[in-house]
């Protein structure tokens, strides 16, 4: 018998297990909403629940290969430009295409974690005359990979106990095969250690554009912020892209003391300061002890010098706040240091990437090279 699933009446005629089956189709959220309108609520449920999480801002960019970027990218490694980074050049494609990362990947969110503070820039301290060094912004604090993950977790966690039961047992998104919703498949995260160009998809999601040093520039709050991607299956309503603004500005290529950012927007590592002092394993090599500087571990001059980062607002963040005696140690210090000391002060800190001896061997690096004429 035909049964009018659009009569009322009709419905006492079918199985229990079909009367069932639309009585819980009703009961979810999705009942009577077009696809543009489910696609549209859970935008917004997504980018409530990674600012409750914690995050500064968020952005979602729709998932796909990324050609143009590939090229680019295969061309910087070919030239041996990524320096110590040799993970960078493993699986290339991969990193350019979400598909490969997450089956039938529909959306890439970017969230951006604010990090800056109100302690003084690079150029407001007189390191060499107070025989001083200077830390990277982003490593004062908590290493942020912990705090972000902790965060991503939430955010993972609070996804999924949202959008679970809508997603129903056979989801993957409008391609790849019918399986059941799996964060660990369908809602990948990572910081900066995943396969994917996260200062691309910030662009692409709207959280900035990658300024002429490479990073991520958002025209009201500057550079100092990291970022965090989540590649998903499920469909988002993507934001608009970022717009250049760097115009005619060479305020960064200007000031890099070691000339590594190129005027193609490529940043050769090998001369980069920040690589040779966080990047380098074991002792330095002369020809890179040369280019430390003041610099003990990562450098901010680079972002220092950025206009917009004049915008740039403390996070109030307690997790980013200077440790004790990190924030532009003296050398002297830095010598002084025990193993005990160091590991109780550097628990949970970027700067155990390093490690004491990697510190001690930069901090004479530095020294050195101030007693040269």
């Amino acid at each position: 018998m035909t049964v009018d699933s659009e009569d009322p009446d009709a419905l006492v005629q079918l199985s229990r297990t079909e009367r069932k089956r639309r009585a819980k189709l009703k009961s979810l959220p999705t009942w009577g909403e077009s696809p543009q309108q489910t696609r549209a609520r859970r935008t917004r449920l997504i980018k409530d629940l990674a600012l409750q999480a914690g995050f500064s801002r968020v952005g979602i960019a729709q998932a796909a290969a990324l050609p143009e970027n590939q090229a680019i990218l295969e061309q910087w490694l070919a030239k041996g430009m990524h320096g110590q980074m040799a993970w960078l050049a493993q699986d290339a494609s991969r990193r350019c295409d979400p598909g490969q990362v997450v089956a039938g990947a529909q959306s890439v969110i970017v969230v951006a974690l604010d990090y800056d503070t109100a302690h003084p820039r690079t150029n407001q301290v007189q390191l060499a005359a107070e025989g001083r060094a200077w830390v990277s912004r982003y490593a004062w604090g908590d290493d942020y990979h912990v705090v972000a993950e902790k965060r991503l977790k939430q955010l993972e966690l609070s996804v999924v106990a949202a959008l679970k039961p809508e997603l129903g047992d056979h989801f993957r998104g409008s391609t790849g095969p019918i399986k059941p919703f799996l964060a660990v498949r369908d809602f990948r995260w990572s910081v900066d250690y995943g396969p994917v160009l996260e200062r691309v998809w910030g662009q692409r999601a709207g959280l900035g554009w990658q300024g002429k040093n490479t990073l991520l520039i958002d025209p009201v709050r500057g550079s100092f912020f990291f970022l965090a991607c989540v590649v998903t299956s499920i469909a988002l309503d993507p934001d608009p892209p970022q717009t250049d603004h760097c115009g005619s500005c060479t305020a960064c290529i200007d000031a890099c003391p070691t000339q590594a950012i190129g005027p193609d927007r490529l940043v050769d590592a090998r001369r980069c300061i920040s690589h040779a002092t966080i990047e380098v394993d074991g002792a330095l090599p002369s020809d890179v002890a040369k280019l430390v500087g003041d610099q003990l571990f990562g450098c901010d001059i680079c972002q220092d010098v950025c206009p917009f980062n004049r915008f740039s607002q403390p996070c109030a963040e307690p997790a980013f706040e200077p440790r004790p005696g990190w924030f532009a140690p003296k050398l002297s210090a830095i010598f002084q240091l025990k193993d005990e000391t160091a590991a109780l002060g550097l628990t949970r800190s970027a700067l155990k990437r390093r490690g004491l001896a990697g510190l001690r061997d930069t901090a004479l690096a530095v020294q050195q090279g101030r007693l040269k004429p």
